[in-house]
């Protein structure tokens, strides 16, 4: 459940290559956890990865792609993979883009904060 950045030399602009770093260190990170439950939509680690999914596809939207429908909850194996597709339509739109939204940089903001809540709520 990763998604596959560009590689060096490529002309990306910082906020969309962070915003999909941070998207794959947290999938990775999910990935690695045996507790699916704690993912579900009702659960605050949940909750944070439908934010973050919501928060891709807003930026894949900002680059001129479709972004589909988010979803509001789900079971914890559905919000992961709720996430893996919003971070690949957000690679894909990067990579038909001719330049960034000024509104990337104000969904990175926001994105960066939700990886903590993942580490703070319990288990």
């Amino acid at each position: 459940m990763t998604t596959t950045l560009n590689p060096t030399g490529t002309t990306r602009t910082p906020a969309a290559d962070a915003l999909r770093r941070l998207l794959d260190d947290v999938l990775v990170s999910v990935a690695a956890d045996d507790d699916v439950d704690r993912y579900g939509g009702r659960m605050p680690a949940g909750q944070a990865l439908l934010a973050l999914a919501a928060l891709a596809r807003r930026a894949a939207e900002a680059l001129g792609a479709q972004p589909g429908v988010s979803l509001t909850s789900a079971t914890g194996i559905v919000v992961q993979r709720e996430l893996a597709a919003a971070a690949r339509l957000l690679d894909r739109a990067v990579a038909a883009a001719h330049g960034e939204s000024w509104e990337i940089a104000d969904l990175l903001v926001r994105a960066e904060r939700l990886p903590a809540q993942l580490e703070l709520t319990p288990r």
